[in-house]
């Protein structure tokens, strides 16, 4: 990398290999790692690792800025934590860089929340679906340990019971 070392040989990754090592890579990149320091523990190039990332976020079409931001936002924490520790201690020098870490957040902060996709009345619909998925599942459970108290195998929990099957039958349009 610098003043003309080689990096040792590795093997060439396969599809598996090369998503284990984006995972790493995005993994260190929240975890608030400089490319330099990431490029060294996968024994490539810094140049090389922002490829990989660049990559992959181009791939993802699905994700717009407000995720790249979110990204740049939990890498950026560490940083301030760290400058705000050093102009604590009383090191000057500190306080440049910790302004401009708050910078960078104050600009990938707009970013970040620009895209919400919720209106307040989605964000109530959600709510209400995972409600109800919470309670299917909490009578399950409830459903289950009845039958296991009765001897009943867990099984005959999950069948659904006669009398709610003839009510449904006469709710239905088809019925009337």
């Amino acid at each position: 990398m610098d003043g003309g070392t080689a990096l040792p040989k590795r093997p060439r990754l396969n599809p598996y290999g090369k998503a284990l090592r984006r995972e790493r890579i995005f993994a260190r990149l929240r975890g608030g790692w400089a490319y330099e320091e990431i490029a060294r523990e996968e024994r490539v190039t810094p140049r090389r690792v922002r490829q990989i990332v660049s990559e992959a976020l181009q791939r993802r079409t699905v994700d717009g800025g407000s995720d790249h931001a979110m990204l740049q936002l939990a890498r950026l924490e560490q940083a301030l934590r760290l400058a705000a520790e050093a102009v604590g201690a009383g090191e000057i020098g500190a306080i440049g860089p910790y302004l401009n870490v708050l910078a960078q957040l104050d600009r990938y902060q707009g970013a970040a929340s620009a895209n919400q996709a919720y209106d307040e009345e989605a964000r109530e619909r959600l709510f209400a679906k995972i409600n109800r998925i919470a309670a299917r599942v909490q009578s399950r459970g409830a459903a289950k340990a009845a039958a296991a108290a009765e001897g009943l195998s867990p099984d005959a929990a999950e069948a659904p019971k006669p009398e709610r099957i003839e009510a449904s039958h006469l709710d239905s349009p088809a019925s009337r």
